[in-house]
This record gives C-alpha cells, structure tokens and sequence, in this order.
C-alpha cells in the first residue's frame, strides 16, 4: 500500500497548515503588542513633556504674577521659558508645540494644557483623561492645568473659572501674528491645534505683534 502524500519528513499538508496558522497567529500578537508598547512609551513621554512644562510654567508665574502668553509656550527653537525650562518639548509623534489654552488676558491667570495620548485605555492617570474629548473642539484626551482651572469634563471643556471666557472653537477665534499684523488664522486638525504657533485667543494677539519671536509661521 501506498503511503498518503507528505511535504517532507513525513509532515502533511494538513499539519503544515495548523503550524503556519499558529506562528501567523503569534505574529499577529506580538506586533501588537509591541506597537502598544511603542504608543504607551510615547504616552509616557508626552506626559512627562506636560508635567515638565507645567513646573516651568509654574514658577515664571511666581515671578511675574502672570502665566505666560503663547510665545513662551512654542516647542520651535523652545527657548520661551528659560531660565526656568532650557527647552520646551515638542509632540514626540507630530513634532508640534502642545496646545496651551489660557485667559483671554495680556496676564493670564489660569491655563490648561493639552495633548492627545495614542493608548486610549490608559488607567495611570484616568483623572487627567477625557475619554470623550476635551478642550477646544473636543481634539483632545489629555490634560495639565494650573491649579486654579477648572478641569474639562468628558464631552465638553467644562466651566470657565472666574474672570476667564469662554474657550474659543476651532476655526472661529484663533488670531496669530503675521508679517507684524495680528490676523484669524485657521484649526488644523492633524495637528491637532491652529494652524501655526504662537496663536492668540483674542483679535489683538494682546499687543505681541511686530516681535521676531511672535511670528505665527509654524514649526520648522
């Protein structure tokens, strides 16, 4: 009698199969899991990014009894908030400044800032995570805020402290600084953001313009 049909070594087709299926299988895992582990180690630096940000930011306020106003805030060449941050860090992913949202005032008294976290089921920090979105627009899922701002809540940015106005929506009310003339300027969803960094949350861009540092041309 004739043996039944084998590949080699006496493996058939049939169990040839099962083993591809299973390695497939194992590949597919751990492709996940190491592209989990890529958005997680970005997470955590994008955090660590607001964190380090938000001390700085902190102690300027201490010095001048005010936040800061955009300019200090762009990540491009990063020098806004020195001495108090050598280098203010950029979107590990986008490479674009984190979007700072503060008081319609020339002295800020309360800010929030925000970025988007690539692991959506992250539990680290579930109080500063707005799984429906928060911030203008709702682009956002994360957020640092001065102590004194209340915090978004999920689908929405939440209330005003006292003496702030309303957040802005995106497309509507974004001025930023160009050839020294302080103009709307538009939302860039991929960003997510405006368009261009510095950006002002009031038509005068509060008297900035005409300064080399204010110039809303975007990241390079």
């Amino acid at each position: 009698m004739k043996k039944s049909a084998n590949l080699s070594d006496g493996l058939t087709l049939t169990e040839l199969l099962i083993v591809m299926s299973i390695i497939a299988f194992l590949a597919i895992v751990a492709l996940a899991s190491f592209r989990n582990q890529i958005f997680k180690g970005k997470d955590a630096r994008r955090k660590g990014d607001l964190k380090t940000i938000q001390i700085a930011v902190e102690e300027y306020e201490k010095d001048h009894d005010c936040y800061p106003l955009p300019q200090s805030l762009v990540c491009s060449p990063g020098a806004g908030l020195m001495p108090y941050l050598s280098k203010i860090p950029c979107d590990p992913d986008t490479g674009e400044a984190y979007f700072y949202e503060h008081e319609n005032s020339p002295c800020p008294s309360w800010y929030r800032l925000y970025s988007v976290l690539e692991n959506k089921q992250d539990v680290d920090t579930a109080e500063l995570i707005c799984q429906n979105g928060c911030g203008p627009g709702l682009a956002f899922n994360y957020y640092a805020a001065s102590p004194n701002a209340t915090a978004p809540e999920n689908g929405g940015s939440g209330p005003t402290p006292a003496g702030a106005t309303t957040p802005p929506l995106p497309g509507s009310s974004f001025y930023g600084c160009r050839s020294g003339v302080c103009v709307p300027i538009s939302w860039d969803p991929s960003r997510p953001g405006p368009e261009c960094d510095p950006s002002y949350q009031n038509a005068t861009c509060y008297g900035q313009c005409g300064k080399p540092e204010t110039e809303c041309d975007g990241q390079q």
